[in-house]
């Protein structure tokens, strides 16, 4: 379950990027709207509902390593960022 939150994590994170970098051509692409950047860069319908289904299930999993559940998601984060920036997603 954990891979799959990081997973969807990583989606976001990568999505995030995206967005950082067309809210400059927001006239040329999108013809001034900011919607259509963040729908072009976010795919919600799905991801969103993974990263919730996912995450709830998570949650509910969650093993009693006395760590707790924003260490795992920022370690997950973390991974998922350096995967990004080193390209081997």
């Amino acid at each position: 379950i954990s891979h799959f939150v990081a997973l969807q994590i990583g989606l976001l994170l990568k999505g995030t990027c995206y967005l950082a970098e067309e809210i400059f051509h927001l006239q040329s692409r999108h013809h001034g709207s900011f919607w259509r950047a963040l729908s072009a860069c976010f795919p919600l319908r799905w991801h969103g509902l993974m990263l919730l289904v996912c995450g709830s299930a998570y949650v509910a999993l969650l093993d009693e390593d006395g760590q707790p559940l924003g260490v795992h998601l920022g370690l997950a984060s973390l991974c998922q960022l350096l995967i990004l920036a080193l390209g081997l997603h």
